[in-house]
């Protein structure tokens, strides 16, 4: 008994497990939808620049619409570094056209939007109806007797249900198609972030070239900061120091002129002094 229970909970935690990771890959899906329509849009605005290229009014166009390319594509880098590992922004286009186009980041950020349109889009959407079509069949029986006989249709419409078995036969099938969804769901999220984390990455060696010259920029700053706070240190030294001294300077002074005439207030000058000399 003692071991069929941690058993039991073992199997628990494992079905909670799955289904948290298919509610992630959901959201990753649903994500990737919404950059997947950017990347629709960047792409058919990239082949109208093109077109308008051959009367000369594209070469004006162009560089801004890779502006816009560049930031389609790190908004998608910034949604794969939340899901995964962090994906670094490319350097900024380069300022002459000719440059740009022939910049392999660039290019490889224009082939990425149109996979991304395909695959991003067509997966997204999949992912966003077979939530609502496992619910449709799994709530089959509840309300088929409330519909018209024609609309009383379940696993994808091509099943009709005209009396309680097969509307539970409806049900008992999406109880099927729920644990195929939870399995599949994380499958078809990492099958739609694929074309970003392989065309959107860096190239190879760029991520530690970027982070040693992040480091070298951190030490750099550091340094700097150390260096004001050591001046900061050294004037409030100095001008403490100095301001202690005059009035030292003063006092002795002042005692000097008052030892004949009252000498114990020239007692107190002199320690005063001797109070700010230490």
């Amino acid at each position: 008994m003692s071991t069929e229970q941690p058993s039991r909970l073992a199997r628990f935690w494992d079905l909670s497990s799955r289904g948290r990771a298919a509610l992630d890959a959901l959201e990753h899906l649903i994500g990737g939808l919404g950059t997947a329509v950017l990347a629709l849009c960047t792409f058919l605005w990239l082949l109208i620049v093109a077109l308008l290229c051959l009367v000369g009014i594209g070469i004006v166009l162009a560089p801004l619409s890779l502006r816009i390319l560049r930031v389609v594509a790190d908004r998608e880098r910034a949604r794969l570094s939340r899901w995964g590992p962090e994906m670094l922004g490319a350097q900024p286009v380069p300022a002459r056209l000719g440059a740009a186009l022939r910049d392999t980041t660039v290019l490889r950020e224009m082939a990425w939007t149109a996979c991304h349109t395909v695959f991003g889009f067509f997966l997204g959407l999949v992912a966003m109806t077979l939530p609502i079509d496992v619910l449709h069949d799994v709530s089959f029986p509840i309300w088929w007797r409330l519909v018209p006989p024609d609309a009383a249709t379940g696993v994808q419409g091509f099943f009709t249900a005209t009396d309680w078995p097969s509307a539970l036969l409806v049900c008992v099938l999406g109880m099927v198609a729920l644990v195929v969804t939870v399995l599949l769901l994380p499958a078809l999220a990492w099958i739609q972030a694929w074309p970003g984390r392989e065309l959107l990455a860096p190239a190879h060696g760029t991520d530690l070239a970027l982070r040693v010259a992040e480091l070298k920029a951190t030490r750099a700053a550091a340094l700097d900061a150390h260096a004001a706070e050591l001046r900061r240190i050294e004037r409030s030294l100095h001008d403490g120091t100095q301001n202690r001294l005059v009035a030292v300077n003063v006092l002795i002074g002042a005692a000097t002129r008052a030892l004949d005439r009252d000498p114990d207030n020239a007692r107190e000058i002199l320690a005063r002094a001797q109070d700010a000399a230490e």
